[in-house]
Order: structure tokens, then C-alpha cells, then sequence
């Protein structure tokens, strides 16, 4: 131990007194007289049997450990790690780009069409009309007929009369009635009648003991009634009184003659409306939208590289270390 002091402070001397190149030179040789005289007195202590200083445990000073403190209290350390990359080779021959391989794939895509839709409806159409009619009409009137007498002729005289005239019109109505459907059938008629057997007569007033039955047709008339529509005709007379001016000789007389008939045609209009409709059909159209596939042709590109080469490139990396844990690792 003693030693190991002296040997310090001709360190710390050599120091003082030398220059700094000096001064290195011989620190390098302190040190590898420090170095030899440690080694002397620790194989000295180990033959006495003492190998404490050998199995000594590490000691940590926590002022001179390397790295940046960090705010957590760890510290970091720059490392140079080296990574392989992939580069490109660059040179006046060589010509290093992307290239594009394409292939052509089809896409389905939607789009809007116009599309015409239609349906048809019916409407009612009706049309109410009266019809004309030709109806025959019996005319009727009796009118004036003049007598005069053989006696002198007077001056004429002048009157007014009323001639009736009547107009019969037929009119026709449809009627459901009954009418009896008959036909003429044959029935067979059949009775019986005592028979006399190897002739034994019958006893008067009992049941003959054999009959014979004799059958004859007799026509027989059967009716069905049916429901049947049938036309009608009623007649309908309407007269009416029509004033007339009639002049004769005061030797005649005016009387009423016989009635005088007619038959003639007319045409009327009937009150009774006749409708007739029909189904008029309508188209009715719109446009709506629908979608309607379609397959787009679509380019479907990729960039990939060309000559690669694969290279060793440093690159800093931050190491970081707990000191506490270091210690712990070191007491182990």
C-alpha cells in the first residue's frame, strides 16, 4: 500500500514540473509502473492467502457514466448500427426508373336510362239519344155537311161551328206474361176386369178370384207455363174541338155528317232516352329512370423497380439505459 502512494505522488509531481507532451509520455510510465507494483502486491496478498482485493466487487460512480441523463433519469447513448438497404445503381450507362405493367380488367358500372312505361285504361263513354219513331196514327172527325131545300134561294148566312177531330196513336210496351205451353201426349190408359177361369163364375159382391187387365192410349193434353215477354199495343185517343167558319144560303142547313177515319204515318220523337256507351281504351305513358349495368374497361397499373442492389448504410440509433438497473446488474 505504501507503495501504491509514493508512486501517486511522483505522478501528481511529474505533472507539475513537465509540459504537456512531457507530461503524457510520462503518465504512460506511471501508469505501467502503477500497474506492475498493484500486480506485485496483489500476488504478494494472494500467497499470504489473502484474495479479498481479487474477488472484489464492482463499484459504480454514478458521475462518470456515459450518456445524456434523460428527464426519467435514464441515459442514451448515439450508437452507429449498420443496416442493409436497397439502392439503385447510378452511372452514365445506366438508367434506373419506374416502369408501369398494365393489364386491361373490366368494372362494373351503372347507369341511369330512360325507360318508357305504359299502361292502358278503359273509359265509359256513353251517349243518350231519343230516337225518332214512325208511328201510325188514326185521324178521326166528323164534319158539316150542308141540305138545302128547293125553295128560293136566300142570302148566305154565316156560322161558327166546333168539328171534333180525334187522333188515335198506338203505343207499344214491352210485358212479361204467362203463356201456357201445351202438347197433345198419348197415356195408357189400364183397367182391370174379372176373367173367367174353366168357367167358374164369380160370387156377386166379393172380389173376382181373376182379373184381367185391359190397357187402351187416350190422348192427353199438357201445359207449362212459361214466362214469355211479349209487345203489347194500347190505344190512346185524344180529341179535341176545332172552330170552324161555315157559310151557307139561309135556305140550307148546316148539320154534323158522318165521321170520316184516316190512317197516316208520323214521325215523333220518343220521351223514353236510349243510351248507348262504349269502352274507349287509353294509352297512358311515362318515363321513369332505371339502372342498367354496363362493364367499363378500366387500365389496372402497378410500378415496379428495376437493377436493385442491396448495400451496408450506418445510421445513428439513440441507446438508452437505466443506471439503476446497470448497478443492480453490476452487484449481481
Amino acid at each position: 500500500m505504501g507503495m501504491y502512494i509514493r508512486s501517486t505522488k511522483l505522478i501528481i509531481a511529474i505533472i507539475q514540473d513537465q509540459t504537456f507532451s512531457i507530461m503524457i509520455s510520462k503518465i504512460l510510465v506511471v501508469s505501467a509502473i502503477v500497474s506492475l507494483a498493484s500486480a506485485d502486491f496483489r500476488l504478494k496478498r494472494a500467497a499470504e492467502g489473502d484474495i479479498t482485493d481479487i474477488t472484489r466487487k464492482i463499484t459504480i460512480d454514478d458521475r462518470n457514466l456515459p450518456g445524456i441523463v434523460q428527464p426519467d433519469g435514464k441515459r442514451c447513448v448515439k450508437k452507429i448500427v449498420y443496416v442493409n438497404e436497397t439502392v439503385f445503381e447510378q452511372g452514365m450507362d445506366c438508367h434506373h426508373k419506374l416502369k408501369k405493367k398494365c393489364h386491361l380488367t373490366y368494372i362494373t358500372d351503372y347507369h341511369s336510362a330512360p325507360e318508357e312505361k305504359c299502361e292502358t285504361t278503359f273509359t265509359k263513354d256513353c251517349h243518350i239519344s231519343f230516337k225518332p219513331v214512325v208511328k201510325k196514327v188514326k185521324k178521326c172527325r166528323i164534319p158539316y155537311k150542308k141540305k138545302c131545300g128547293s125553295g128560293i134561294v136566300g142570302p148566305e148566312i154565316c156560322r161558327r161551328v166546333t168539328e171534333t177531330l180525334c187522333e188515335t196513336t198506338y203505343k207499344e210496351y214491352a210485358l212479361d206474361q204467362d203463356e201456357a205451353d201445351c202438347k197433345t201426349v198419348e197415356e195408357i190408359r189400364c183397367e182391370k176386369i174379372p176373367f173367367d177361369i174353366l168357367h167358374l163364375p164369380h160370387a156377386d159382391k166379393q172380389r173376382p178370384f181373376a182379373e184381367k187387365e185391359r190397357c187402351e192410349k187416350w190422348p192427353v193434353q199438357k201445359c207449362q207455363v212459361n214466362k214469355k215477354n211479349v209487345k203489347k199495343i194500347h190505344p190512346d185517343t185524344q180529341c179535341k174541338k176545332i172552330p170552324r167558319k161555315i157559310c151557307a144560303p139561309s135556305n140550307c142547313q148546316v148539320f154534323p155528317g158522318p165521321e170520316i177515319c184516316n190512317d197516316e204515318t208520323r214521325t215523333v220523337i220518343q220521351n223514353v232516352p236510349e243510351e248507348e256507351c262504349d269502352l274507349q281504351p287509353q294509352e297512358q305513358c311515362r318515363t321513369e329512370s332505371t339502372l342498367v349495368p354496363r362493364l367499363v374497361p378500366k387500365k389496372n397499373c402497378i410500378k415496379y423497380e428495376k437493377n436493385p442492389k442491396t448495400i451496408t448504410k450506418p445510421v445513428v440509433k439513440n441507446w438508452c439505459y437505466d443506471p439503476n438497473e446497470l448497478k443492480k446488474h453490476a452487484s449481481d
